[in-house]
């Protein structure tokens, strides 16, 4: 029984206590350091960010690249194909 009174004596302690509010100031200075640390991006997300990119890059030279070998080739087959025996293309 004394250690429910104790423990009540305990939680009701803070009945009756006013909520102190921080100055203008001080809360503009709080809210602005919480705003700062909540938008800053860490290096390693940049350094991913651009890594990506630059793989995504490469693979589109390579196949930017590949593309335009098979073109000319095609269009090589395509020629030969429309010349007759003598070389006329009409």
């Amino acid at each position: 029984m004394e250690t429910e009174n104790w423990i009540n004596e305990i939680l009701n302690s803070t009945n009756g206590i006013t909520q102190v509010a921080p100055s203008a100031d001080l809360l503009s200075k709080i809210q602005q350091r919480i705003y700062l640390k909540n938008n800053t991006v860490s290096n390693k997300t940049v350094w991913l960010m651009a890594a990506s990119i630059v793989v995504l890059i490469t693979i589109n030279i390579v196949a930017f690249q590949n593309n335009k070998t098979e073109t000319s080739d095609n269009s090589e087959t395509i020629i030969t194909s429309t010349l007759t025996k003598s070389n006329q293309l009409y």
